[in-house]
């Protein structure tokens, strides 16, 4: 689930932007958290678990350019989308590498480029059309536990249930995030953010254990411990 925030000090200003957001996930089918604080220190007691902020540069206190630093040393991954009516201060957040601006009052197409263009960012958020019982379903990729391989279909473990694609193993590896996706073995292809543990080449994933090739062992340790340190 994509964790979204809002910081700003006066709360009604941030409710067309709720509702931009809102509107915004909804229509995508992209499951979301949405949280409010009205202060920088409130937003930093939080910031651990957050993908995306939508920050405001004028506040009391801890402005919104003394969180922003603060968020980079505690949440390099999240994503900060700078709010401000004053735009001789967007140079100051360069700085602190926020993603995107916006300017107040907000424009829903403007936020809603902002918000796009961060979740193509964020590990897994892309969707993917799969089948059950003939039935479609948009399926967001982090929702994917491990995809099982055949010769002219694939079966994908999501959540307690196997859905379906005709998709051939050259489209399916263009369509999944290769950030958190790998390939164990010639049937396997897994989410690396939903492996519990890992021990002499077999993995285990909730209820499932899964072997990894021989042929694939080392390259899946160094895959898996590079997304353990850039991603966890």
């Amino acid at each position: 689930m994509l964790q979204i925030a809002l910081c700003d000090d006066v709360v009604e200003q941030t409710l067309s932007l709720q509702e931009f957001i809102s509107e915004y996930c909804e229509r995508n089918h992209a499951e979301y958290s949405l949280s409010i604080f009205t202060s920088g220190e409130e937003l930093l007691l939080n910031i651990e678990k957050l993908d995306i902020v939508f920050l405001d540069i004028e506040m009391p206190g801890l402005d919104g350019i003394e969180t922003g630093r603060k968020i980079r040393a505690m949440n390099c991954k999240c994503r900060i989308i700078m709010a401000t009516v004053m735009v001789e201060r967007m140079r100051e957040a360069f700085f602190i590498e926020a993603f995107r601006f916006i300017v107040k009052p907000f424009e829903q197409t403007e936020v809603e480029e902002a918000l796009q263009a961060c979740m193509k960012r964020v590990l897994g958020s892309g969707c993917i059309l799969l089948y059950h019982n003939r039935i479609p379903y948009e399926i967001h990729q982090s929702e994917i536990q491990y995809v099982v391989t055949y010769d002219s279909y694939c079966e994908y473990r999501v959540k307690n249930k196997m859905l379906r694609s005709e998709d051939s193993l050259k489209d399916l590896e263009q369509k999944l995030d290769q950030r958190l996706f790998y390939r164990i073995h010639r049937k396997y292809i897994v989410n690396m953010a939903q492996i519990e543990s890992y021990r002499n080449g077999v993995l285990q994933m909730k209820d499932v254990e899964l072997p990894v090739s021989r042929r694939r062992k080392k390259p899946f340790e160094q895959a898996f411990m590079e997304f353990d340190l850039r991603y966890r």
